[in-house]
């Protein structure tokens, strides 16, 4: 018991297990301490439009750094800090006409055939319960008992009552409580564009200073700490930067082809609302492995309220696009970015988007990758200073199967 509690393994275990516990309770003091909570979302509003202006800037630097690499090359001027100065400019315009075109191109695509989706399900609603009423009574005629086939129809005929007086009484008594969400509404949406406006200067500033910007980072690391920290951090924030690069980016090459090849399937099938329906598959499937059963569930509601057999033949397109996208499209684009098993992306979703919801489903998985790559990097080192197999299938055993594991690995 003495060689165990003085085991580095044992004392790290302690370690882990008391800054865990010390960091639920932090949170849990700090989400039950009203005045503190306050202060954070206070700080959380203050800083938001600059949080917009980094996730934008994030996402054009790879458009920024080709724009100005290429008009770099072909501008003609002897003064080359006249012509790389030249090139930001043009640079940033290129980079902003992108994020306008894509925002714009999306709201262009969506709101039109939004408006109409709900338009047409709102005059098709009454048809469809009349279509009900007509089949139940098709269905209740065949019925031996008279008695049955009554209470089937007046099943139905209360439903349909239902569904018709709170439409036309308890709708309509509630309008000043909609109203007043609508109000509410209109000023989020008015304080939320203004914090993009603003973060769409910061992302400009962002853009043409991230060189200046990771140059004081640098300095003031290399000032405070040893060489050997330094490095550790720069590796660090290399790899950070490659992994969330690498996945976002390629989640969102890869939800855009999947939303493209969803429009142009759903057209040559026929199906209803194929621009909305696909915008929903395409942004939802930015989230891994959950993603396409969460765009495809409303999609298919959508659907079945126009015809209950197209919504079948949408779930097994959804279907057959997922295959597509999970062995072909998605492999190849993605590759080995994050290196996690299907386990682990589950686990990272679930955790993370539990905790911050749809932000933390979207970035659990990268943040989750460079975990995991470090504490590998740490067993590894330790498992070589012991002189032992750094492999994991040296440590895999089928004893209870009988079966040798050199010749199943």
């Amino acid at each position: 018991m003495k060689h165990l509690r003085q085991s580095r393994y044992f004392k790290l275990a302690v370690t882990l297990f008391l800054t865990g516990a010390a960091l639920i309770v932090f949170y849990h003091i700090v989400m039950d301490f009203t005045g503190f909570r306050e202060i954070l979302y206070t700080a959380e509003s203050i800083i938001s439009p600059f949080v917009y202006g980094f996730v934008m800037a994030y996402l054009l630097c790879p458009v920024y750094n080709l724009a100005v690499r290429k008009t770099y090359g072909l501008i003609g001027l002897k003064n080359r800090r006249r012509a790389f100065a030249i090139s930001k400019i043009i640079g940033t315009v290129i980079s902003l006409l992108v994020l306008f075109g894509v925002v714009g191109g999306l709201i262009a695509l969506l709101i039109p055939e939004l408006i109409r989706s709900i338009t047409g399900i709102i005059q098709t609603l009454p048809g469809r319960f009349d279509a009900l009423t007509e089949w139940v009574q098709d269905v209740a005629s065949g019925f031996s008992s008279p008695a049955a086939a009554e209470a089937l129809d007046s099943i139905v005929q209360r439903m349909e009552d239902s569904v018709l007086g709170w439409v036309q009484s308890d709708l309509m008594n509630t309008i000043g409580t909609y109203m007043e969400a609508i109000s509410t509404g209109v000023i989020i949406t008015l304080k939320a564009a203004l914090n993009v406006l603003v973060g769409i200067i910061a992302c400009v500033y962002l853009l043409n200073s991230k060189e200046r910007f990771k140059a004081q980072a640098k300095k003031i690391i290399l000032a405070t700490t040893s060489k050997k920290v330094s490095d550790e951090i720069f590796d660090f924030g290399n790899f950070a930067n490659r992994t969330f690069g690498g996945f976002i980016n390629g989640k969102i090459i890869d939800s855009a082809i999947i939303g493209v090849i969803c429009y142009c399937s759903m057209r040559l099938l026929g199906l209803p609302y194929p621009a909305l329906v696909s915008t929903i598959v395409g942004v939802t499937n930015v989230i891994p492995f959950f993603g396409p059963f969460i765009g495809a569930i409303p999609s298919a509601i959508i659907i079945f309220l126009v015809s209950p057999l197209q919504s079948l033949y949408f779930l097994v397109l959804i279907l057959v696009i997922q295959q597509l996208d999970g062995n072909v499209i998605g492999p190849t684009i993605l590759g080995e970015t994050t290196g996690l098993a299907s386990f682990w992306v589950m686990f990272a979703i679930i955790v993370a988007g539990g905790m911050f919801g749809f932000i933390g489903m979207v970035l659990g998985v990268p943040v989750f990758a460079i975990i995991y790559y470090y504490f590998g990097r740490y067993i590894r080192r330790k498992l070589e200073r012991k002189e032992m197999p750094q492999a994991t299938d040296e440590y895999i055993e089928f004893n209870k199967y009988d079966i040798n594991r050199k010749d199943v690995l």
